[in-house]
């Protein structure tokens, strides 16, 4: 069954409906449904899907010709002419996946493409939908100005990973921390999603502790198609997962000078697998600039197992389950409920009881570089209330203890080094709970907000994102 992906059906949808559009780039890292979107979409939809593969001309037509069920035709040009004719006179989609190897078989594939779309299929009555997973071909081939398809001002949309509630509805019987676990481990990567088991340690074994002969979309993997040198790459991100997020931190880690770094980092941010953050409200402060790994899928795998990598390819692999897995997970979890109390925000800021409409939601920190320590928020976002600017800070408690008075305290203290507007609010999300002191305040003062992590996981939005 397919499950999520309602908005980008529907974008696909709005394009074949489209009198002007004619072309549809579709891209995103591997393992995200992008093939599996475009099959669900053409079991409702006319139209010819044809996975491409990296092979010769002769044996690339062949693989066509066998989709298209034509056996008279020798040449990409008699093939198309064979697509206009299975079209008709209706909207019909030819989709192209794996692109790049589509448009790297022979030296006219994509010109002749290209001409077919621009001078016989110029009714518009077929649509081309090209699809890749590599971000630097997508780039190259389908995205960039100097890219064949740019005359036709192409729709693109990028394919990432589903968010915690999109993510939920694979494992909608779990518990509230379960949940978390769950969309921690995989990220919301359908791919992964889709090899959950009925308990925590049997999902982390299928999704990444089966035989590497069978696990072909590991992070490393992923990279490894896009970029070389993977020994820098990989001691790089074990450090963004260790919680070294600065370029002094990483060049003294990895022991490459800062210019070296900086390069290495804006590669892997080319390839969605990094990102560059700055504090909400100091977009262009550099000395607080720091990177992080982007997917939760990718940060357990260079917390956890590329540092033991040792055990992993000497197939120990439920010692380091039992030894290096399983009792580091707390750390891991609160970066974790971060993200999914974010996604929280993103929903319930669309209801309209919540206090504000919200245009960003990042966070704000403070360096020590005495200490090479970094205090802060969790999420700091920003919109408005009744035309009037507003502010929320928040923070986000992944313990076994209820929240107390104190704590709210600390959080009302630590906005003091920002200037906020006149609605500003406190949010505190909290795994245990609250006692009765901080309920006391928060029923009392209209800008404190408690929410629960029961309250997170098992919130519905009416709202459709």
């Amino acid at each position: 069954m397919f499950i999520g992906r309602e908005r980008e059906f529907k974008r696909l949808e709005d394009f074949l409906l489209d009198s002007d559009k004619r072309v549809f780039c579709l891209y995103g890292r591997q393992g995200m449904g992008k093939s599996a979107l475009l099959k669900g979409f053409l079991q409702e939809h006319r139209g010819i899907y044809f996975p491409a593969y990296k092979t010769t001309e002769d044996q690339q037509l062949t693989l066509l010709k066998k989709v298209l069920n034509i056996k008279n035709a020798d040449s990409l040009d008699e093939v198309l002419k064979e697509v206009s004719r299975i079209a008709g006179d209706d909207s019909f989609a030819f989709v192209i996946d794996h692109y790049g190897d589509f448009a790297k078989t022979g030296d006219e594939y994509a010109t002749t493409l290209h001409r077919f779309l621009k001078e016989n299929w110029s009714d518009n009555r077929i649509k081309l939908i090209l699809c890749e997973d590599s971000y630097l071909t997508a780039n190259k081939l389908m995205l960039s100005a100097g890219a064949i398809w740019q005359d036709f001002e192409p729709e693109t949309m990028e394919i990432k990973c589903m968010d915690f509630y999109e993510s939920a509805r694979f494992f909608d019987d779990a518990t509230p921390e379960e949940k978390i676990f769950y969309f921690g481990l995989t990220g919301g990567m359908p791919c992964y999603l889709k090899q959950l088991k009925d308990s925590i340690e049997s999902s982390v074994e299928n999704v990444f502790l089966r035989h590497t002969s069978e696990m072909g979309i590991l992070p490393e993997k992923q990279i490894a198609t896009e970029l070389r040198e993977m020994s820098y790459y990989n001691r790089m991100l074990i450090t963004l997962a260790s919680g070294k997020t600065r370029v002094n931190q990483i060049s003294e880690d990895v022991k490459k000078p800062k210019d070296v770094v900086v390069p290495y980092l804006k590669k892997l941010m080319s390839i969605g697998i990094v990102q560059k953050e700055n504090p909400i409200t100091e977009k262009d402060n550099r000395k607080k600039t720091r990177y992080s790994i982007v997917n939760e899928s990718d940060i357990f795998w260079y917390k956890f197992i590329a540092p033991n990598m040792d055990m992993y390819l000497c197939g120990e692999r439920q010692r380091l389950l039992k030894e290096k897995i399983m009792p580091n997970v707390a750390d891991y979890m609160r970066q974790v409920f971060i993200h999914v109390c974010k996604d929280y925000m993103i929903r319930r800021a669309a209801d309209p009881d919540f206090p504000a409409r919200l245009y960003e939601v990042g966070n704000w920190w403070e360096n020590d570089d005495e200490k090479m320590t970094t205090a802060g928020f969790d999420l700091v976002a920003i919109g408005e209330n009744k035309d009037a600017p507003a502010m929320l800070f928040a923070r986000c408690f992944y313990d076994d203890e209820p929240i107390d008075m104190a704590t709210l305290k600390s959080l009302i203290d630590l906005t003091r080094h920002l200037k906020t507007s006149d609605n500003t609010y406190y949010v505190i999300f909290s795994k245990s709970g609250f006692n009765a002191s901080a309920q006391t305040a928060a029923s009392a003062i209209k800008n404190i907000i408690l929410i629960s992590m029961k309250e997170v996981c098992e919130y519905k939005s009416n709202n459709k994102m």
